[in-house]
């Protein structure tokens, strides 16, 4: 084969395909609706996996946005955990100007009536 004759069979196929006569030319006309479902199929695989790779960037964004709060509910249980300890309530005390204090000695005697 020549170089001209290839060129000729490309610029062919080229203008099958322009004027749409590609598949009447290979004879495949057919297997049109094989082909178009084909094409569909492609297209929802296609539709699919952007919808799924959509949603696992949720749920990465969902988990990461979990952590942090995971780490901010840590930290505020830590700070309520000291507000709540028996020294702190006794700084707090002496610090708001009470006289009230934790006993030094535990309870021996209880008052009866």
């Amino acid at each position: 084969m020549s170089i001209k004759t290839i060129l000729h069979a490309i610029r062919n196929t080229f203008r099958a395909i322009r004027s749409g006569e590609l598949l009447l030319r290979l004879r495949a006309d057919k297997f049109y609706m094989h082909i178009m479902y084909l094409f569909l199929l492609m297209w929802m695989t296609i539709l699919l996996s952007l919808q799924v790779d959509k949603t696992l960037a949720r749920v990465g964004d969902n988990k990461a946005a979990l952590e942090r709060l995971r780490i901010h509910h840590a930290e505020k249980e830590a700070a309520l955990v000291k507000l709540h300890s028996a020294s702190a309530a006794e700084t707090r005390l002496r610090e708001l100007g009470s006289e009230a204090a934790l006993p030094s000695e535990p309870a021996s005697v209880i008052k009866k009536r």
